[in-house]
Formats: structure tokens, C-alpha cells, sequence
């Protein structure tokens, strides 16, 4: 099942597994953080994941919700792992993983047939200095999709009241509230990720954005990953391990 240069990793809270590769890149806590950041309804009938990489975010909505997730990932590398993790997990039934470029969804998808999107974007423009055009690059610049066109796809897919949930930079939120005020979405709630507590500069935002709403924005309470002593915060600790905290 593994090719060279592959491994599988565990997700403690979820008691699942997820196959990663020295090769690609393995997922980062922003992942995590945004999967955390989700809430699934009851009356939420299916969800998708854009810039889904290894799959990572479908398999920890996976074990909160047996709703069906659609997933989308440019890369075949990465949509390959991405399937044969779903498979390992026995979810199959559950998500699917479309190798496909997110441009292209209009004319494969239907309009308004998501309740609930996850995105965790390319976070730097094309014109920020990038060593190669490898997986990471790609998954990181906008070499294939900038924001905007991220958030238009969006705007397609989404029902009417439907929420958009993304991770991005910091330093670029005054661009996501931007485009998605542009695009009809309303941002709901909003938190800054900050590396530990003396930190002065947020590293990342998470955002819940309702399309077509007049909801007021919750600025959420700061999330530090580390302690002062660089220790996880039990904020972290519940995101890895839920209860049972390592």
C-alpha cells in the first residue's frame, strides 16, 4: 500500500491514520486548527473541502459527522494518498476525492449544493520568491488559483446560508474579509492563532463566513499553540488528543 518515501502517521483524537510522504509535504497544525474550527449541523446535508491536499481535513470531519464530503486536490500525488488513506480508514463511503483543478468545478459540479466549505488556501502570491514549482510550492503559492478565484468557487458551490470556514496568514485578513464581503459572504467568527503566549503578531486566522447572511461578526478569544515555555497549550493538546491529552 505505501510507495517509497511514504509513512503513515496517527491522528490521536480521531484514532485514525492519514499516509504522508517525505516526497510532498506533510500537513501542518493550520489543518488542524481548521478542522477544529468547524461546526457540522444536523441539518447540513453535504460538505466539501477545497485545496484538500492528502486529505487530511475530509478524514477529521469524518469521525464528527457521517456526512458525505466531497474532496478536491490538483495534485495527483497528493490526491492519490488522500485516497488510499480514505480507503484505510474505511471511509469510502463517506468522502470522495476528485483530482481536479478548482477552476474547472463549474462546469462539473452543481451550483448551490454545499452546505458547509473547508479551504485552507495557497497562503503567498506567485510573485513571492519560491525555490521550485514542486508540491509544496504549489500548495502553498498561487501558482494555479489565487484567492480570489478561491473564494468564487466558493460563492458557485455554496447553498444559500451555507458557511465557508478557511485558514489563512495573518497578514493577508484584511484580503480574505475583502473578497469574501465581495462575494456575498458575511464573516461570522473569526480567531487569531498566535505561537505562544508572548507573542505580539498573530500567525493565522480561522474564519466562518455565511454566504448571503447580515450575521455580526464574534471576534473569538486569542488561540496560542504554545505555553510561555513552548510547552502545547491545553487549547492545542485538545485539538491532538481530545480528552485524553497525550
Amino acid at each position: 500500500m505505501l510507495k517509497p518515501y511514504e509513512r503513515i502517521d496517527e491522528l490521536f483524537r480521531e484514532n485514525m491514520h492519514i499516509i504522508q510522504s517525505s516526497e510532498t509535504f506533510s500537513f501542518s497544525v493550520d489543518a488542524l486548527l481548521l478542522a477544529n474550527f468547524v461546526k457540522i449541523n444536523k441539518r447540513d446535508n453535504r460538505i466539501m473541502d477545497l485545496c484538500s491536499g492528502n486529505g487530511i481535513i475530509p478524514l477529521l470531519l469524518s469521525s464528527r459527522a457521517a456526512k458525505p464530503i466531497d474532496a478536491v486536490e490538483i495534485q495527483s500525488l497528493l490526491a492519490d494518498m488522500a485516497e488510499r488513506s480514505i480507503d484505510m480508514n474505511g471511509k469510502s463511503d463517506q468522502i470522495t476525492m476528485y483530482n481536479a483543478d478548482i477552476k474547472s468545478l463549474k462546469t462539473s459540479m452543481k451550483h448551490s449544493s454545499y452546505d458547509v466549505i473547508t479551504v485552507n488556501p495557497p497562503y503567498f502570491t506567485s510573485n513571492q520568491p519560491l525555490k521550485d514549482k514542486g508540491p509544496q510550492s504549489i500548495a502553498r503559492h498561487e501558482l494555479h488559483i489565487d484567492l480570489k478565484g478561491i473564494v468564487e468557487a466558493c460563492r458557485y458551490l455554496i447553498t444559500n446560508k451555507g458557511r465557508l470556514y478557511m485558514v489563512h496568514r495573518a497578514e493577508r485578513s484584511a484580503e480574505v474579509f475583502t473578497e469574501l464581503h465581495n462575494q456575498g459572504f458575511r464573516v461570522r467568527r473569526v480567531q487569531y492563532v498566535y505561537n505562544d503566549t508572548n507573542s505580539r503578531t498573530a500567525m493565522f486566522i480561522v474564519v466562518e463566513a455565511i454566504f448571503n447572511s447580515n450575521a455580526y461578526a464574534d471576534i473569538l478569544p486569542p488561540f496560542y499553540i504554545y505555553k510561555a515555555d513552548q510547552v502545547y497549550s491545553d487549547e492545542m493538546l485538545e485539538v491532538y488528543y481530545g480528552d485524553n491529552k497525550g
